[in-house]
């Protein structure tokens, strides 16, 4: 109750700030996370939470999140139903909101969508949870188990490899740390380092370590 308070004292402030928003929820009993949600602002802020962990704010970027936003207008904002009745395996129950002005614009509920647009938004925020783990894991094998550091590393750069990783500006400051820290086996800040030059290549941001 205390997390489900403190996320939602973070979303009113940011609907304060006037800013359109869109959420996201997946609900998917046996998946890790079972439960999310996401807030994201247009100016790439964001709030982030699933059972079991507290709220977390995200600074994803107006770049990353633009996409979203465009696809979303191109949707009418979500006023339109996006279920689709075929049979297909679950991947479970989604949410899609659009919010201006602290009202809702529109709302879709919907386990599969046949609308390419619906499937690739959710796609992004599943990516986004997916990431949040990698995040989370990195940032507990630095602080708790250096030498678990390196095999965190290697399923991060599986998910890279998979194209399951996005908002890679939030990986930065742990893979920095982690390679700068001289306590951690030189194999993990080797793998760090090459996770930083790759990440830099291919999304074309600044990623520059302090």
């Amino acid at each position: 109750m205390l997390r489900r308070t403190l996320a939602l004292a973070l979303w009113a402030a940011l609907v304060v700030a006037g800013q359109d928003a869109i959420y996201f929820e997946r609900h998917f009993p046996g998946a890790v996370p079972e439960r999310f949600e996401v807030r994201v602002m247009a100016d790439g802020s964001a709030v982030y939470v699933e059972s079991g962990e507290d709220s977390v704010e995200l600074a994803i970027g107006a770049g990353e999140v633009d996409p979203l936003f465009k696809q979303a207008a191109g949707l009418n904002y979500f006023a339109k139903p996006l279920a689709s009745s075929r049979k297909v395996a679950s991947t479970g129950r989604k949410v899609l909101r659009y919010e201006s002005g602290g009202e809702v614009r529109g709302q879709a509920v919907f386990d599969y969508s046949e609308v390419r647009q619906a499937r690739e938004i959710a796609s992004w925020f599943v990516k986004l949870a997916e990431t949040q783990q990698h995040l989370r894991a990195l940032e507990r094998a630095y602080r708790f188990d250096r030498l678990g550091v390196n095999q965190a590393l290697v399923h991060l750069e599986q998910a890279y490899g998979r194209e399951r990783v996005v908002a890679v500006g939030l990986l930065v400051p742990i893979l920095c740390r982690i390679s700068q820290q001289e306590r951690i086996v030189h194999l993990a800040r080797a793998r760090a380092d090459g996770l930083l030059e790759r990440l830099r290549a291919q999304s074309r941001l600044d990623l520059v370590c302090n």
